[in-house]
């Protein structure tokens, strides 16, 4: 959890700006980098079973005792511990997060950001300067199974958390109906669209890693004869023709403003009159909250660094779904994904 002031050091630090503010910055990456051991190490996982004391813990998880002391003790003060007659327990908010809640998958987070930090962070600046990036990100994250998991988790993560605020949003006509879920691999809209509507046939197009995930998920939920897996680029495939609903959910963050505009045109193109696109992501505008304003700039700080993307506000999107031909424009924001907002228009 992020370090909390008291009121005497947010005044020296907010208010008469008598102490360096970066410091508290430093130390959200001194934070981050002991929660994460704690995963890595099985710490959260084995507080969870019982309470351990700290030279039982080192013995259990065969660890030098005085580093894990320490350790316990910056977790402690972070709140992610707390000690109990002498031995340590998982705080309530680390039990309900870490541990209990399967929606918010804090080893996949964890793991991935690890990752990320380690081989993409150390040319920020380069980037900033030229624009060229080391890498294809795309690439990178699929080049290791691990990696590319995390990465597929991580994504469902958002879906798990926030999917049923976003499938309430959307609404089908009566009677059989047609999905295409663009860039959906790991299919978890589309099955629960489909156990919404029980006579809606689902398409899920998007590259291998993706659907390597959904394809696991539609024979989990025995859904193989309503969702077809179409593998192929977004930009070059055929999408078909005479759906009810196309999503675009967290892709247009992925591409520019001519880009989003030319998948907002195929989805006009492959809808039948009446039709709806949904598009979910990460847009400015009506944002309420100064932590939310800033998690939502430095996610945008992040897609650029590494693919080039971008933050829409719901002006551009608006623009760019008029100019593919779409129309009765509409946003919802989502309770259970801050910062996030869905935007539906249709085909008129």
């Amino acid at each position: 959890m992020p370090i909390k002031p008291n009121l005497l050091e947010r005044l020296a630090f907010f208010t008469l700006n008598a102490a360096p503010g970066t410091i508290l910055d430093l130390a959200g990456l001194f934070s981050y980098q002991a929660v994460s051991t704690a995963n890595e190490l099985g710490l959260f996982e084995t507080l969870a079973k019982r309470p351990y004391s700290a030279p039982a813990l080192a013995e259990h998880l065969q660890l030098q005792e005085r580093g894990l002391l320490t350790l316990l003790e910056a977790l402690e003060t972070l709140g992610y511990i707390e000690p109990q007659n002498g031995r340590y327990q998982n705080s309530k908010m680390t039990q309900k997060w870490l541990i209990e809640d399967d929606a918010f998958d804090a080893e996949a987070l964890l793991f991935f950001w690890n990752a990320a930090s380690r081989d993409l962070a150390p040319h920020t600046a380069e980037v900033i300067r030229s624009g060229a990036r080391p890498f294809d990100f795309y690439d990178w994250v699929e080049a290791e199974p691990n990696r590319s998991q995390a990465y597929q988790r991580m994504l469902m993560m958002n879906a798990n958390m926030g999917g049923a605020d976003v499938i309430k949003q959307l609404e089908l006509p009566d009677g059989p109906t047609r999905l295409l879920d663009v860039g959906g691999g790991h299919g978890t809209y589309t099955l629960l669209m489909c156990q919404k509507y029980r006579q809606l046939q689902g398409v899920i197009l998007d590259d291998f890693a993706g659907l390597e995930t959904g394809r696991d998920r539609v024979q989990e939920n025995d859904l193989q004869e309503r969702v077809r897996l179409q593998k192929g680029d977004m930009f070059a495939s055929d999408w078909g023709e005479n759906f009810d609903m196309i999503l675009l959910f967290n892709v247009l963050h992925q591409f520019d403003l001519e880009a989003g505009k030319q998948l907002l045109k195929k989805a006009y193109d492959a809808l039948k009159p009446g039709g709806q696109v949904a598009v979910l992501d990460q847009i400015t505008g009506k944002i309420s909250g100064s932590a939310t304003k800033a998690l939502i700039r430095l996610v945008a700080l992040q897609y650029y660094l590494f693919a080039d993307g971008r933050v829409f506000s719901r002006d551009e999107l608006s623009q760019r779904a008029g100019a593919a031909g779409l129309g009765d424009i509409r946003f919802h924001n989502l309770q259970r994904l801050p910062g996030n907002a869905l935007m539906l228009a249709s085909r008129v």
